[in-house]
């Protein structure tokens, strides 16, 4: 059977989007759209009344959190009210919603799925910790973990015995990869797409290590949703890699491409892949300035604008970008700010809230003190801990509920 296609399931909302909307009715700063200067920030602090210690949050789609405990346990908050809804979840993993599920990875290994109040659970095959899910109509994208190291994109369906594996990819991916939904031609989203995915690991190319380990993706798949055939795929010349592990789609010049990021010998660079021309190969279609030897940039984008947090772990600056030709061009907006917590696999834990007019983006604040020479840092979906807070950066004052 194929995926239902042509209306929008709760998985494809933006995450940040959903975010920020599960987070409304709190005061929500924002920054306009016209700031040219980088400006300090002052971070506050949202209470979310957690019942337990969070380690991860998840958007919904539906203006809900849901969050995975510490001991596993997933809840769902909405309006201040806190709902268990099942337990025995991995709780170093991303969970992923859509079409009336949540899925994660098990304690025990395999897939962990909630449907219709349920839970169920698959053992095989094992899939990878630190992976991510994407969900389908009628099945779940996930990553597995092979003996020998090596890992695929498998597609798991549900049967009258359980979930089971369907079709597996043959090139091998990201340990920690984060398939997405991608429709190259999609004039606006990615509901009738199939998955992008980092793939091409590489323990040698690229020894930086920022994302948790020095293994980088050599290159980038579009795999068929069903059987997992490749349908396009963009393969970078040594010594560059992805350092990366999850494209974020977004709408590009009539189209749709992907925002990434690339690194050599001179440092980061912010990447956009799109097809060249219509049904043509991947291509890399522009690219912004590099930030210097080992250094990294962490991508934040609500699919139209483009965003990236120079050096986030060293005094991060936040820069706005725009395309000029085969170029991206930065333009500073904001200092002392981070989305990613060193060492950590969740690359963006920003928010974006607001509607077209009014764009906010909200980089989680960095947290006063460190250990070991490293920030911590409050960040939402890390494995640091959440406690009960949020934090959110102010980026301008509001007047009357409007951003000023």
């Amino acid at each position: 059977m194929k995926d239902v296609v042509g209306h929008r399931s709760p998985g494809s909302v933006s995450r940040r989007h959903a975010l920020g909307a599960a987070l409304a009715g709190a005061s929500l700063p924002c920054w306009p759209a016209h700031a040219a200067v980088a400006t300090p920030l002052r971070p506050a602090v949202l209470s979310l009344q957690a019942p337990e210690r969070m380690v991860r949050l998840h958007a919904d789609g539906d203006g809900a959190l849901l969050a995975v405990s510490a001991n596993g346990a997933l809840w769902r908050v909405a309006s201040g009210a806190w709902q268990r809804l099942g337990d025995r979840l991995d709780p170093a993993s991303p969970v992923a919603a859509g079409f009336d599920r949540v899925v994660g990875r098990s304690g025990e290994g395999g897939l962990w799925v909630l449907e219709s109040g349920r839970v169920s659970h698959a053992a095989r095959p094992a899939l990878a910790p630190r992976a991510g899910f994407l969900v389908l109509a009628l099945g779940v994208i996930a990553v597995t973990a092979e003996r020998e190291g090596r890992h695929h994109v498998v597609r798991l369906e549900p049967g009258g015995s359980g979930w089971s594996e369907s079709a597996r990819s043959k090139a091998t991916v990201l340990p920690d990869a984060r398939p997405v939904r991608f429709d190259p031609s999609g004039d606006s989203n990615d509901d009738d797409g199939h998955v992008a995915v980092l793939a091409g690991p590489d323990a040698m190319r690229y020894r930086h290590g920022v994302l948790g380990d020095a293994i980088e993706a050599t290159s980038l798949q579009l795999l068929e949703r069903h059987g997992l055939e490749p349908l396009s795929q963009l393969e970078l010349p040594a010594p560059f890699v992805f350092e990366d592990n999850a494209p974020r789609p977004i709408g590009w010049r009539g189209q749709r491409g992907l925002l990434t990021v690339r690194s050599g010998p001179e440092g980061a660079q912010l990447a956009v892949v799109a097809q060249r021309g219509a049904g043509g190969p991947f291509a890399l279609a522009a690219l912004g300035p590099t930030l210097g030897a080992q250094r990294w940039l962490a991508p934040t984008t609500d699919g139209i604008r483009l965003l990236a947090v120079h050096t986030p772990h060293i005094g991060g600056v936040l820069h706005r970008y725009r395309a000029d030709g085969e170029r991206l061009v930065g333009d500073a907006v904001a200092h002392d700010v981070t989305n990613h917590t060193i060492g950590h696999r969740d690359l963006d834990v920003s928010a974006w809230v607001g509607d077209g007019s009014k764009p906010a983006a909200l980089p989680m604040a960095r947290v006063s003190g460190s250990s070991g020479g490293r920030h911590r840092n409050s960040s939402v979906g890390t494995r640091a801990a959440l406690s009960s807070s949020v934090v959110l950066l102010p980026t301008t004052s509001l007047r009357n509920g409007e951003c000023v």
